[in-house]
């Protein structure tokens, strides 16, 4: 009997993560998130364990903001964002106010 090693589940992920990726790149359905091919990204730094990444405004003028994170099986955690960096902030904090008074 054969045994899967803890790479071998990360390795699958991965790929997993890639495959669903590439589709919505190739359907254009990450443009507003991760960018066009083409768009210069504005600014990138890590802190607090963070990928963060500004992408330049959106067309609209509407701020957007995406975040991630995962353990497992690979630790990592991400935020893009587009619009003013402070306005993001604010809205992040509205957010997390909104999601903290949730309905018991």
């Amino acid at each position: 009997m054969q045994s899967h090693s803890d790479s071998d589940a990360r390795t699958g992920w991965l790929n997993s993560l890639k495959k669903k990726a590439e589709k919505m790149k190739t359907a254009g359905l990450s443009e507003i998130t991760s960018g066009k091919p083409e768009e210069e990204v504005l600014a990138e730094w890590e802190s607090h364990k963070v990928n963060v990444r500004h992408l330049p405004d959106d067309e609209h003028g509407i701020l957007r903001i995406s975040i991630g994170e995962s353990e497992e099986p690979i630790p990592f955690a991400y935020c893009v964002f587009r619009g003013d960096c402070n306005a993001c902030c604010n809205l992040l904090r509205k957010a997390l106010a909104a999601m903290m008074k949730r309905p018991h």
